[in-house]
């Protein structure tokens, strides 16, 4: 489920390579630091394992390599636990930001400048304070593919 039509609300942020990007809380199950993951051979190569939570076993997207960043010089893994269509899937970032209310009149849509790779995932953006957050679509951001 996504907000993205509202796109007012709690918004949960963590960063990616230099951006900062946006979830609704709502979509955001649980944060993780530094969680064992199974390597899955022979998956994509966006998929860091497999994570078991409580007994749910799920992916670990690295959000990097999923979006086109390059890799992490020092990778710290922070995990976010997504609440997908299809279930819940972790997404591995650099770091876990704050939590915004955020009105719907500040989204904007992408500029034309955003990276090809980001395209089919951010839905707009939101000045904020001198930076700017990335909203992203949690079903696509979650969908295989």
């Amino acid at each position: 489920m996504s907000h993205t039509d509202t796109q007012t609300g709690q918004w949960a942020t963590f960063h990616l390579g230099g951006e900062q990007f946006a979830l609704p809380v709502e979509d955001v199950q649980e944060v993780l630091l530094q969680q064992p993951l199974t390597p899955v051979p022979l998956a994509p190569d966006e998929i860091r394992g497999l994570l078991n939570l409580r007994g749910a076993i799920m992916p670990a997207i690295d959000l990097r390599r999923r979006l086109g960043f390059p890799e992490a010089e020092q990778p710290d893994q922070k995990l976010l636990v997504l609440k997908g269509a299809e279930g819940p899937v972790s997404v591995v970032v650099d770091d876990i930001g704050d939590v915004f209310e955020l009105d719907g009149t500040g989204w904007r849509p992408p500029p034309d400048t955003l990276e090809v790779s980001h395209k089919s995932f951010v839905f707009g953006v939101f000045p904020l304070d001198g930076q700017v957050l990335l909203g992203l679509k949690v079903d696509t951001l979650c969908a295989d593919r």
